[in-house]
């Protein structure tokens, strides 16, 4: 890796092995015939109830990857990607119940059809076990606070890797979890709906912790020499009034739930809550040793988007959790995201400093399995000119992008990046309106083109750098 001068202007060189790709997921791109048709997942029922989706659509096309795959990786191929994230649909796998844990034979020919697709051009594939949908009737007896969803999570670890382990390069057992505790149970505005549940948050956590360690040891029973890990979605969080001690609390807080308890808790083996709330009875119950946990860890997968203003809210009862802020200091996304590449590389080269060695002391590998820019545009339009010319995220691409390259220069041990997302997708309860996508989706139509952003990810994976 080295960066040099040229009459181009400034080259930036990723190491020879650079794993350049992007990142998709079941729910939000495949538009699965199954999984819609019969309602087998708590998403899937989730999108039919009015006012839960910002923009009142669907995930019942999505972007109808599971018809149109083929084009998808063909897209990769053209903009010289040579790795590829996914997420197996657990609810169309797995749709039976406790008496009947077994893989559907449908599901898994299709999977194991997109995995060869890929490993025949010659991609790294990263596979996600559980992005956000649980099987109907796993969330019926309580999603992750039920014993019975760790145990099944277990099962279908073991079964996929037994499937389709052959295929799989990188495992991911959980994404995103503590985004999944908090969307849930604070705002409430993904399934189940809870509104402030702190402790039934807290109990999720703990069962996520659980079935990650269950799902980790059940692949290593089937595929010992197989890497596996989880997402963790690192967000900063700055306090709207530095000089303010309540609000300097509630960044204490949230940053230590958020980016650290889950980590922490893999790291030392068991769960253990930042005080004063490890003084709760209730939360004393949840927290203490996990059999199997410590370690289960065998590379870092971050996922990275923005960083977070925060602030105590005077109201009664109160929340020592506060709120976040509506005032943002720099440019944001059309989502309200600040846009601050710095994060990134704070978090390369310090934050995530306790966990980026294994047990026997060698450098963990990194990836950015996340990272994008998001645009609003209705979910109606169809051709035309509309988002082609997208200079804002190609902005956001390489100013991240640089982030990433000068934490190597610090010695980060970054082996890869993926941008989110390939194709515009529906963006969970913002619906189809939020466009993620290097390639633009037409959703009447699913007619795919390809953004700005695309031929500069594209030329950036070719060269192996960035000429600024």
């Amino acid at each position: 890796m080295e960066s040099s001068a040229t009459s181009e202007g400034t080259t930036l060189r990723f190491p020879p092995d650079f794993i350049w790709g992007v990142a998709t997921s079941a729910f939000q791109v495949e538009g699965n015939p199954a999984e819609i048709g019969g309602r087998l997942s708590d998403w899937s029922m989730w999108t039919t109830r009015d006012g839960k989706i910002a923009d009142r659509t669907s995930a019942d096309r999505a972007c109808e990857f599971y018809f149109r795959y083929r084009q998808d990786i063909e897209i990769c191929k053209h903009l010289n990607m040579n790795a590829f994230r996914l997420s197996l649909n657990w609810p169309a796998l797995c749709s039976g119940d406790d008496d009947d844990q077994s893989l559907a034979p449908e599901p898994v020919k299709y999977y194991r059809r997109v995995l060869e697709l890929l490993k025949s051009q010659g991609m790294t594939t990263f596979v996600t076990l559980f992005h956000f949908c649980l099987p109907v009737w796993l969330a019926a007896v309580g999603g992750w606070r039920s014993q019975r969803t760790v145990e099944a999570f277990a099962r279908y670890a073991e079964m996929v890797a037994l499937e389709l382990g052959d295929l799989v390069d990188y495992w991911i057992t959980i994404n995103e979890p503590l985004v999944y505790a908090y969307q849930g149970y604070v705002p409430g505005c993904w399934p189940p709906g809870y509104r402030k549940s702190y402790l039934r948050g807290f109990k999720v956590i703990r069962g996520m912790l659980e079935g990650h360690a269950r799902a980790y040891q059940a692949i290593r029973s089937v595929r010992p020499d197989a890497r596996i890990s989880y997402t963790i979605h690192w967000r900063p969080f700055v306090p709207r009034r530095r000089w303010h001690p309540l609000d300097l609390v509630v960044r204490y807080l949230r940053d230590q739930i958020f980016n650290h308890v889950f980590p922490l808790a893999v790291t030392r083996g068991e769960l253990q809550f930042p005080y004063p709330l490890s003084v709760h009875r209730v939360v004393k119950g949840l927290s203490g040793p996990i059999p199997g946990l410590k370690g289960t860890q065998d590379f870092l997968a971050i996922n990275y988007y923005t960083r977070e203003i925060c602030e105590f809210k005077n109201e009664w009862p109160p929340d020592i959790f506060g709120a976040r802020s509506e005032v943002a200091y720099l440019e944001t996304t059309d989502m309200g995201w600040e846009i601050f590449p710095d994060g990134l590389y704070y978090l390369l080269t310090e934050d995530i400093a306790p966990y980026k060695t294994g047990p026997d002391g060698s450098a963990r590998p990194i990836f950015i399995t996340e990272n994008g820019f998001a645009q609003k545009f209705p979910a109606h339009l169809n051709g035309g000119n509309w988002s082609l010319e997208d200079e804002d995220r190609v902005r956001y691409l390489v100013s991240h992008l640089m982030a990433v390259h000068g934490a190597l220069q610090a010695g980060a041990n970054v082996k890869g990046y993926f941008y989110w997302s390939l194709t515009d997708n529906f963006e969970w309860a913002e619906g189809l309106q939020c466009r993620f996508g290097l390639v633009r989706v037409a959703y009447p139509t699913q007619e795919r083109t390809l953004r700005r952003s695309a031929s500069t990810y594209g030329e950036i994976a070719r060269r192996n750098a960035i000429v600024v």
